[in-house]
């Protein structure tokens, strides 16, 4: 049956997320299980009932992402700006009515205090899809959007399946440990608390007041690698934008691209309109252009 043009817009938007996470999903399987089990609500409440009362809290995921991405943006010497944690999660392989997205969606606008929420959701013959848009009340701006796709039906389309997407992104500017911590470990419970199983990713901004060199670029991306223990996997240089992603054993997960696994990105360009330098640093991968 041919696909119509919403239909092949709906599978576009998804197959350009999963491009990135697809081989992480099955060829990294080894460290992915135990990402599960770690990110399994009621094993992580059982583990918690054994230990010892006086025994020392254990260090969050949110605590050890913000960790390993600012030590790397510190080695840059740029200003934090701001931050986004981002999750994309396969809920299941159905086809789902927007009602039902607006239920799942509606329990997590709920239950993990989204203010000021705006919802835009349309149904279509080959498409569900629902959205909100809100903030947490430090101002954190958070967006949900859930996507349900029939499938296609075609043993060659790498879609064929029907499948229903979650993707969350929070962006704050007011950067703190504890701020970023907490926040990334809610979306994990927001994920978890559908039924799903997080695949998260995250990203540090920051600024530098001075347009640099393409030979200075290269080597704050160096020197970010470097504050991580991360080896450098592939990269782009041009004169105007530095783009370089590593592999350290420090950061909890990665993704494979090109058979190499692959788990900090940083990009330094310049940002000519504030006569300055913008600095990313991302783990897995930055999730926005630049």
């Amino acid at each position: 049956m041919a696909q119509t043009k919403e239909q092949r817009r709906a599978r576009l938007r998804i197959r350009r997320i999963k491009r990135r996470f697809k081989q992480t999903m099955w060829a990294g399987a080894l460290i992915l299980i135990g990402a599960l089990i770690f990110h399994h609500p009621t094993i992580a409440s059982a583990q918690a009932a054994v230990e010892p009362a006086t025994a020392a809290a254990a260090e969050t995921d949110g605590q050890k992402g913000y960790a390993f991405l600012d030590d790397a943006l510190q080695a840059t010497n740029a200003s934090a700006t701001g931050y986004a944690i981002h999750d994309w999660t396969t809920l299941n392989q159905q086809f789902l009515t927007v009602q039902d997205l607006a239920k799942v969606g509606g329990k997590l606008v709920q239950e993990f205090g989204l203010v000021n929420a705006n919802i835009t959701s349309r149904q279509v013959k080959n498409e569900s899809f629902w959205q909100v848009d809100g903030s947490w009340p430090n101002g954190t701006n958070v967006q949900l959007v859930l996507t349900s796709l029939p499938g296609s039906g075609s043993v060659d389309d790498i879609d064929s399946s029907a499948q229903t997407v979650l993707t969350i992104t929070a962006l704050g500017s007011n950067l703190t440990k504890d701020v970023f911590a907490s926040q990334y470990d809610q979306v994990e419970r927001m994920v978890a608390a559908v039924e799903g199983t997080p695949q998260m990713s995250a990203y540090l901004t920051g600024f530098i007041p001075t347009e640099v060199s393409e030979s200075t670029a290269n080597k704050l991306a160096a020197q970010a690698l470097a504050a991580v223990d991360a080896t450098t996997v592939e990269a782009l240089r041009t004169s105007l934008e530095t783009s370089v992603s590593g592999y350290s054993e420090n950061a909890p997960t990665y993704i494979l691209t090109n058979g190499r696994r692959m788990n900090v990105q940083v990009a330094v360009h310049q940002d000519s309109y504030r006569h300055g330098t913008d600095v990313y640093i991302g783990t897995p991968i930055i999730t926005t252009t630049y």
